[in-house]
């Protein structure tokens, strides 16, 4: 992994809709891969789309969490008191892992 200061603002792969109040980013990772280390500075909404396990995985490498049976329709919330959270998805199930990111702006 990256070191931090490599960490990118880019939260998924596109921005579905962008308000002044909020961003929607459309998120994909593919069996066996593992995305682009990011930083989270803003409250959000994790809605999963699709797939199968992952896990979170540190800016240092080491598995913060995994995630075994992903539940399409789950949702999660960070709240400020988790941020900044800096990581990456990594996709370890035989289908993608599809998740919209709902970013707080204000």
């Amino acid at each position: 992994m990256p070191p931090v200061s490599e960490a990118s603002e880019e939260l998924g792969s596109r921005i579905l809709l962008e308000t002044a109040r909020f961003r929607v980013w459309d998120d994909r990772v593919g069996p066996g891969e593992t995305q682009q280390l990011h930083i989270h500075r803003r409250p959000y909404l994790a809605v999963v789309i699709s797939g199968e396990r992952a896990e979170t995985v540190l800016d240092d490498g080491s598995v913060e969490r995994r995630y075994e049976d992903i539940v399409p329709g789950g949702a999660h919330f960070f709240g400020p008191d988790q941020l900044p959270f800096t990581h990456a998805l990594r996709n370890t199930g035989s289908t993608e892992v599809a998740v919209v990111i709902i970013e707080f702006l204000d």
